[in-house]
């Protein structure tokens, strides 16, 4: 009986996807909304700048269960939208490299941790993209060798201080080859009791850096998603999103609403 409840909820979840996605991530009620959030405003703000293609990188793909799940959001998403969202995921393939000190929190991340079965992996993945090796190379080298669209979208879960600072050179890419404002996933944001992480190390710290060395760089929590997405999630706190206010689109105009109020009575 409780595999036919599952059955019936994940069909009548299915139709509404097409439907009223929003709704959806709202209530909470779509395996990882946190993906299909970012994938979504991605794609609108994308439309609205008559951008037919962006990009989707998951940063710390692992078993491949997120990367699975985003090209699945892709897909449905680039059809309500209008808007083709092609989606890389990047990976050394054998887990985790060594720490490279105690930013990278080496009391709960070791090496080799987080490995992934490539064969396994592949036999899924569907039009989505593995792109493998230390992602100090793999992000060097991905807009010329990969030619993707522009990114605006992105999953970090690469759990290290070192290995975020490097994935961090996405947002120095040509400005062609990104968004005006990309919308982002940070896994590592939030500590665990073990963890006990503050903002000189991990993640946060990578983050805070990122923002001195780049005041042309905004990267910044959306606050309101805990209050018009109420209840609050605990992914509402972890959707930054990086605004490149040199980009020659940042200002562009997108609203299309009438923004005009007539006085009442």
């Amino acid at each position: 009986m409780r595999k036919l409840i599952k059955q019936v909820r994940d069909g009548v979840a299915q139709s509404l996807y097409a439907s009223d996605i929003d709704r959806l991530i709202k209530l909470n009620a779509i395996s990882r909304p946190n993906y299909a959030y970012i994938l979504l405003r991605a794609a609108d703000l994308a439309s609205r700048l008559g951008i037919p293609a962006i990009s989707a990188l998951e940063f710390g793909v692992a078993g491949g269960n997120g990367l699975i799940a985003m090209q699945a959001h892709a897909e449905t998403i680039g059809k309500l939208t209008g808007v083709e969202i092609k989606v890389y995921g990047f990976d050394t393939g054998g887990g985790l490299p060594p720490p490279q000190g105690y930013r990278d929190l080496p009391y709960i991340w070791q090496e080799a941790h987080f490995k992934m079965d490539e064969a396994a992996l592949r036999q899924r993945l569907g039009k989505a993209e593995l792109v493998l090796g230390l992602v100090e190379d793999t992000v060097a080298n991905f807009a010329t060798t990969h030619n993707p669209p522009p990114v605006g979208a992105i999953s970090f879960d690469l759990d290290y201080y070192s290995s975020s600072v490097a994935a961090f050179g996405i947002f120095n890419m040509p400005h062609e080859k990104r968004l005006p404002r990309i919308y982002n996933y940070f896994d590592d944001i939030l500590s665990s009791n073990l963890g006990a992480v503050g903002n000189a190390v991990g993640v946060p710290l990578a983050i805070e850096e990122h923002r001195t060395a780049h005041p042309h760089h905004g990267l910044d929590p959306l606050v309101h998603l805990e209050f018009e997405y109420a209840p609050v999630r605990r992914w509402h706190r972890q959707i930054y999103v990086m605004s490149d206010f040199s980009h020659p689109r940042h200002d562009e105009y997108i609203v299309k609403a009438d923004r005009q109020l007539k006085l009442q009575g």
